[in-house]
């Protein structure tokens, strides 16, 4: 396959002679799916495949389904030379368990990404299930769309191309990929596609009509979106009219299309979580057609995103009881600082059950998080991420997407016994201007005694045998830990470096029976919520808890400092860590 200016010759003659027909070279923009199994893929990130070859599948299809056998035969022979294989299910008949029956009955052998919005199969151009894409993954080309195509063919021969026997369009173009022969392809090479039709009803209601912004889409981005994109939030820019989401609205694209938007985003399959941010098909639909129509203004003569108003008090619960003023620290404008530690000694005559928590940053462009934990007075031992220490006990966090006041879970809370102290750990970065941070730390009282005592754990290598290669595109690491009491979980909260690429929690019962968390599929070190599980789960005493997850310290990781740098654990951000927290309360039995 190293020369194969025969192919792309055979390949020019086999569209001459009409066996094969062409259009201008197609372009798609990046996207990203969950697999059937969690697993997370993005377009770009097959930049080191010479070639992505995607295939539509559908339960239903009989077509589709009897071909099966070829397409395995298809990536065993291509796949040893770099070629990706995907599958792709946007049939709307189809959801995940018929997904994982027919992978399961037919042996599909791929990765079934699941397009329940149908978007992504739109920016294809797919139509019928049974139908193959090749495309370029690093300039996003479209070398090939049509059928299968493997049937042996001769072309007809023309004036300096030499016919060869038992070749095909597909092939052709899969050949040239291999051999990085891209620069000759200026046009899109589309065969014939046997199959069953794709119909994509919200594409076709939307072509008719439009979605109406003051109706439909602004009433989603009030709900999912407008609490960060408001006037001084955490987002970059603030949705307060229709013009200012008109200017966004590719960019807004771009973020749905990759699932970078909404954030907080966990796999929807495995239990359900109150702040994770799901975003459903229908309002990722009425999003994305309503920008690709020109983000029209429509006929109301209201905007309602001029009406929604940022709230009067930074405190999400109102006043707090009490009110821990961290001192301030003057962070300059540029070099790399450890991590600061501090006490603060609580002037409370008897003990109190602390209900909720919230943290409001002094200057949220240099604190990137901090830890908040209950200690003795005077406690100056210093705080060590991921480490468990039995004379501490965590409050809360703040972290990027962490900024919202927590509250415990029902009958339980904190215990700030009289005579203790708020030791914090706080990591600032600079960004080229100094500037200083003064912290506050609400605290909110329940009335009476409360039944439980909320509790972290910590389960870490933390900095230790953390040693990432260079340019290594999936590092995996595991850790587990054994809960010796009966206990409620209720949140869990991954915890990585840029390097972070996903994590995944699991339990295995005393009885050996396992089942999933919670799937973290693109973890993003600028996003790190406590996930808080909407039906908390009961674990045995003897339950295990593992986490699994790995790295990407790969160019295709945007966030990487230096894909060159064996990474070793660490505090400072291009180290790493490698923690999953897990919040709960024993239950007593």
């Amino acid at each position: 396959m190293k020369n194969t200016s025969w192919a792309l010759s055979l390949l020019m003659a086999m569209l001459m002679s009409g066996q094969a027909s062409s259009a201008a070279i197609e372009r798609v923009g990046n996207f990203a799916l969950l697999d059937h199994e969690g697993s997370y893929h993005q377009l770009r990130k097959y930049g080191e495949s010479s070639a992505v070859v995607i295939i539509s599948t559908a339960s239903t299809c009989f077509e589709n389904i009897e071909k099966l056998p070829k397409y395995r035969l298809l990536r065993t022979t291509w796949e040893n030379q770099g070629v990706s294989f995907l599958a792709i299910n946007s049939s709307p008949a189809d959801d995940l368990e018929s997904i994982r029956q027919m992978d399961s009955l037919h042996n599909v052998d791929l990765p079934i990404l699941i397009d329940n919005s149908q978007l992504v199969a739109e920016s294809l151009g797919l139509t019928k299930a049974g139908e193959i894409i090749v495309l370029e993954p690093n300039r996003f080309q479209v070398l090939y769309r049509g059928g299968l195509d493997i049937e042996p063919r001769r072309a007809r021969p023309e004036r300096n191309i030499v016919a060869r026997a038992g070749t095909s369009a597909l092939a052709d173009t899969l050949a040239a990929a291999v051999a990085g022969e891209l620069d000759s392809f200026d046009k899109t090479v589309v065969t014939e596609t046997i199959g069953c039709n794709l119909d994509f009803p919200a594409r076709d209601q939307h072509a008719m009509t439009v979605p109406d912004y003051a109706t439909e889409v602004a009433p989603i981005l009030e709900e999912k979106c407008v609490s960060c994109h408001i006037e001084g939030g955490i987002a970059p820019f603030a949705m307060d009219s229709h013009m200012m989401v008109q200017g966004w609205s590719p960019m807004m694209k771009e973020v749905i299309m990759t699932k970078r938007m909404p954030p907080a985003q966990v796999d929807p399959s495995i239990n359900h979580f109150i702040n994770a941010r799901y975003m459903d098909p229908e309002q990722l639909q009425t999003l994305v057609h309503w920008i690709d129509a020109g983000a029209p203004r429509g006929n109301g003569t209201v905007d309602p995103l001029t009406k929604v108003n940022p709230s009067e008090t930074v405190w999400e619960l109102g006043e707090p009881d009490y009110v821990v003023e961290v001192p301030a620290f003057t962070v300059p404008a540029t070099g790399v600082l450890d991590y600061e530690n501090v006490t603060i000694n609580l002037p409370f005559e008897e003990d109190v059950w602390v209900k909720s928590v919230q943290h409001i940053p002094g200057d949220r462009r240099v604190l990137h998080h901090l830890l908040s934990y209950i200690v003795p007075a005077d406690y100056d031992v210093r705080i060590v991420e991921g480490e468990n220490d039995s004379y501490r006990e965590f409050l809360e966090g703040y972290a990027p997407g962490k900024d919202e006041a927590a509250t415990y879970p029902e009958n339980s809370g904190m215990i700030v016994p009289k005579g203790s102290a708020v030791q914090m750990s706080l990591h600032y970065t600079t960004f080229g201007k100094e500037t200083v941070d003064k912290t506050l730390l609400g605290l909110y009282f329940a009335d009476e005694k409360l039944e439980y005592q909320y509790s972290t754990y910590s389960l870490s290598h933390g900095g230790r045998n953390i040693v990432i290669p260079p340019r290594a595109a999936e590092h995996k690491m595991s850790a587990s830990y054994v809960f010796a009491d009966e206990v409620m979980l209720h949140g869990l909260r991954p915890h990585m470096h840029y390097r972070g690429k996903y994590m995944r929690f699991t339990v295995i019962y005393p009885d050996g029976t396992k089942d999933d968390i919670i799937n973290v599929p693109d973890y993003n070190f600028a996003w790190q919520p406590t996930y808080r599980l909407a039906d908390p789960m009961l674990l045995p005493a003897g339950s295990r808890v593992m986490i699994e997850g790995a790295f990407d310290n790969s160019q295709y990781n945007l966030g990487n400092p230096d894909p060159d740098a064996e990474v070793r654990g660490g505090a400072q951000s291009w180290d790493e860590m490698f923690i999953g927290y897990f919040s709960y309360h024993k239950t007593g039995n």
